[in-house]
């Protein structure tokens, strides 16, 4: 048997736990996979916040968009000209005023 081999089969054999190898670094072991336990779990916290971080900037750009088109409309809904058509429509008699509206100043 080859030292490589033999060495594999040491590992892997259990023998080595037998004579104490592993047991006198144990508590450096645990705190090894205690850290990259705490390491995973910190990394899959952060990437679950990116995520939301993600489609919330996502669904901020959605709502911006739909305000903006509300708004246009909006605005094309409050032109005089597009409420008088929507009087008519609604048969109304409404007219727009002859005389613009003028500013009275009074007098202290």
């Amino acid at each position: 048997m080859r030292k490589s081999e033999q060495i594999i089969s040491t590992l892997f054999g259990g023998r080595t736990l037998l004579k104490g190898v592993f047991s006198k670094h144990l508590n450096f072991i645990l705190y090894i996979f205690l850290i990259l336990i705490l390491y995973i779990s910190i990394n899959n916290a952060v990437e679950k916040t990116l995520l939301a971080n993600y489609r919330l900037e996502k669904e901020l750009q959605l709502l911006h968009a739909e305000y903006t088109r509300k708004a246009a409309a909006l605005m094309q809904l409050s032109q005089q000209q597009e409420i008088e058509k929507q009087l008519r429509a609604k048969g109304s008699d409404l007219k727009a005023p002859v005389n613009p509206p003028a500013w009275i100043k009074s007098e202290p």
